[in-house]
C-alpha cells in the first residue's frame, strides 16, 4: 500500500498546561499496571501504561484506568498516582486473553456505567492492545468524542516468525487489530517499523499514526557498582547472562539454554543462566517445565537457575551483575528489557527483529543476531566473556544511548498529539455551533 504522506515522527513540543483538568479513560482491559510482572501476560504494557499515567498525573492529567479484577483481592478502586486511579471491573475471571473476546460487551457496558454513576466526562479514550481496542471501539462516541490506541503487539507480525510450536494468533484479532486500525482517531507506534506494519498490513490512515517510543525509568534503571550487585543477588565471580521476561516460546529462552550448552563446552563451565519470569498462562503448556526439561537434556540444568518475577526496583541489581542480557525473542514490538538493561551498563545480544533494532545498537551497545541460531548467540557472548573491557566499553555506551529516552519525552510527546485531537474536535463543534 502506497502512501500518499509520510507517516509522522514525533519530535516532541513545547508542552504549555493547556492540558491541565483534562481526564483520560485508559483501557487496558487484560492486564492491569499494578500487576507483578514477568507473569501471565504481564510485561512491558504495564510498564508503559503505569510510567504514562504517573507522568500525566504530575501535568494535571487525571486518568482512570479501567481494568479487569483477576483476584478477590483486587480492590474496587486502587490509586497509581495523585490524579490517576485503577479501577477493576468483572470480566472473565480465570479465563486465557484469548477467551475474553466474549466478556467485551460486559466489561465496555461496566466502564459506561462507572462514568455514568460518577457523573464523569472524558476528553479521550486511549485503549491498550487489541481487547481493549474492541472495548473503546464499542463506548465511542459515547463515553468521549476521540479515540487514541496503542497495540504493543501485532497479531500479524506475530504469525510471521513463530517459534517452533508456538500457538498462532488466532484470524479474529487479526480482523479486530484491522477494524481498530481503520477507525482509530490516533494510532501510536513504538517504533518507524511498526508504524509502517499498521499502514501496510493494516490499512491505518497514515495521517492517523505517530511513532512515540516508550521510555525507562531512568532513575531506577541506572549503573550499579558490579560487586555490590552480585553480593545483593547473591553471586559470586562466576559468569552470569541474564534473561528477563514472560516465560513462553516468542521470547526464544530454549535459544539463550542452548547457547548457554554450546558455551559450557568450550572452556565456559561455570557460566549461569540467571532466567527471571514466570509462566504467561496462554495455554495448559507450562514453558517453565519445557524449558527445565530442555535444560536437563542438555546437561547444564545446574547452569540455568529459574528465579520466577522480580520485582522492578530489585531489575536494577540483576542488570548490573550479568556480563550480558540476552534477549533472542522471534519478534519484539520494541525492546524495554534491552532498554533497561542498557540503562544499568549492561551489553545487550538480541536478536534483530525491529522492535529491538530500534533500542540496540549492533556492535556498538550490544550484538544484533539475526535467526535462531544458539551458535550465533554463543559466539557474540563468548567475545563479550573473552574480552572484559569490551564488554564494560559497551556498557557504557548502552547506558549513554538509553538517556535518549524518558518517560518524560514520551508523556510530552503524547500530551502534544492528544491536544491537537482534542482541540480539533472542539474546533469542529464550534464551527458547527456558529453555522447553525
Amino acid at each position: 500500500m502506497t502512501r500518499d504522506r509520510p507517516i509522522v515522527a514525533d519530535h516532541g513540543a513545547l508542552i504549555s498546561n493547556r492540558s491541565a483538568g483534562r481526564r483520560l479513560a485508559v483501557i487496558s482491559m487484560h492486564t492491569s499496571p499494578t500487576a507483578s510482572l514477568g507473569e501471565n501476560g504481564n510485561g512491558g504494557l504495564n510498564v508503559y501504561v503505569r510510567e504514562v499515567c504517573a507522568a500525566f498525573s504530575e501535568r494535571g492529567i487525571a486518568t482512570d484506568v479501567f481494568t479487569r479484577c483477576q483476584s478477590p483481592e483486587d480492590p474496587a478502586i486502587e490509586t497509581l498516582a495523585p490524579l490517576s486511579r485503577v479501577i477493576y471491573l468483572p470480566a472473565g475471571n480465570g479465563i486465557d486473553k484469548y477467551s475474553l473476546i466474549n466478556e467485551v460487551p460486559a466489561f465496555a457496558w461496566r466502564i459506561g456505567a462507572f462514568a455514568a454513576t460518577e457523573g464523569i466526562d472524558y476528553d479521550l479514550l486511549f485503549s491498550h492492545y487489541w481487547l481493549s481496542g474492541e472495548v473503546a471501539c464499542l463506548l465511542r462516541p459515547q463515553l468521549a468524542a476521540r479515540w487514541a490506541h496503542i497495540a504493543h503487539t501485532l497479531g500479524l507480525v506475530k504469525n510471521r516468525s513463530l517459534a517452533s510450536g508456538a500457538r498462532p494468533e488466532p484470524a479474529l484479532r487479526i480482523q479486530l487489530e484491522g477494524e481498530i486500525a481503520q477507525q482509530a482517531d490516533m494510532l501510536f507506534a513504538s517504533t518507524r517499523d511498526e508504524a509502517d506494519e499498521l499502514v501496510n498490513s493494516y490499512r491505518a490512515n497514515p495521517d492517523h499514526v505517530f511513532v512515540v517510543p516508550p521510555g525507562v525509568d531512568l532513575t531506577t534503571f541506572r549503573p550499579l557498582d558490579r560487586a555490590e550487585a552480585r553480593r545483593k543477588i547473591g553471586y559470586a565471580d562466576e559468569p552470569l547472562l541474564l534473561f528477563v521476561g514472560r516465560l513462553e516460546r516468542l521470547k526464544g529462552v530454549e535459544i539463550a539454554i542452548r547457547a548457554l550448552a554450546l558455551l559450557k563446552d568450550r572452556a565456559h563451565p561455570n557460566l549461569r543462566l540467571l532466567v527471571l519470569g514466570e509462566d504467561s498462562r496462554d495455554g495448559d503448556e507450562s514453558e517453565k517445565q519445557r524449558l527445565k526439561s530442555l535444560a536437563a537434556s542438555l546437561n547444564v540444568r545446574d547452569r540455568v537457575d529459574f528465579l520466577g518475577s522480580v520485582a522492578q526496583h530489585e531489575l536494577p541489581f540483576f542488570y548490573s551483575a550479568a556480563d550480558a542480557c540476552v534477549m533472542p525473542s522471534y519478534s519484539e514490538s520494541f525492546g524495554l528489557v534491552g532498554l533497561e538493561a542498557q540503562a544499568c551498563g549492561c551489553p545487550v545480544v538480541a536478536s534483530g527483529v525491529p522492535g529491538l533494532r530500534s533500542v540496540v545498537r549492533d556492535e556498538v551497545s550490544g550484538y544484533l543476531i539475526d535467526g535462531n541460531d544458539p551458535a550465533a548467540y554463543a559466539e557474540r557472548i563468548g567475545r563479550l566473556l573473552a574480552d572484559r573491557e569490551l564488554a564494560q566499553q559497551m556498557g557504557r555506551r548502552g547506558s549513554l544511548l538509553a538517556q535518549r529516552f524518558s518517560w518524560t519525552r514520551t508523556a510530552d510527546r503524547l500530551e502534544e498529539r492528544f491536544d491537537r485531537l482534542i482541540e480539533s474536535d472542539q474546533d469542529r463543534v464550534q464551527a458547527g455551533v456558529r453555522h447553525e
